[in-house]
């Protein structure tokens, strides 16, 4: 069958990878986090102008974020301290909100401005801010072509001319 639709065997050889593909990146995310450690949820927007990184962040202050740009890639991480009864003897009955340390990486796949990029905490919410930037790499332009001067005609420089 392969010999006669050439065509069909390709479009199932790449369905099977791709379902590959997904399957290992569902993998990737069913990771569990260790003792210490919580992820807080993100959104990531584009509008027309710029890309936004949001974070819930609550509980945080400016001072316990970390954000750092390396490439096109951007990791936010902290850590948020849960404050405990007064009490010696205390049990969790129930445990829900994060705390501990976290890490969120977030690969930016649209060319922006990253020294442009700005990051502020409003009421729990980190809001990362990048300026989109006109994606040059796929216009068309021309280019000068130049063509080599004869070494028996160099170019005429008047500076050297005797007067």
């Amino acid at each position: 069958m392969a010999g006669r639709y050439p065509s069909l065997h390709l479009i199932s050889r790449f369905q099977s990878e791709l379902d590959r593909l997904f399957h290992e990146a569902l993998q990737l995310g069913a990771g569990t986090l260790a003792a210490g450690e919580w992820q807080p949820d993100l959104d990531v927007v584009e509008t027309p102008d710029e890309i936004q990184l949001l974070l819930d962040v609550p509980g945080l202050g400016a001072a316990d974020l970390k954000v750092e740009v390396r490439g096109t890639l951007v990791v936010v991480s902290g850590t948020k301290t849960t404050a405990l009864p007064t009490s010696q003897s205390v049990r969790f009955q129930c445990m829900e909100r994060g705390h501990g340390r976290f890490r969120r990486e977030v690969q930016l796949f649209w060319p922006v401005n990253s020294h442009q990029g700005s990051a502020r905490l409003e009421a729990g919410l980190l809001i990362v801010t990048f300026p989109k930037v006109q994606e040059k790499r796929q216009e068309a332009r021309l280019l000068h072509v130049e063509e080599p001067v004869p070494a028996d005609n160099p170019p005429d420089n008047p500076e050297t001319e005797e007067r």
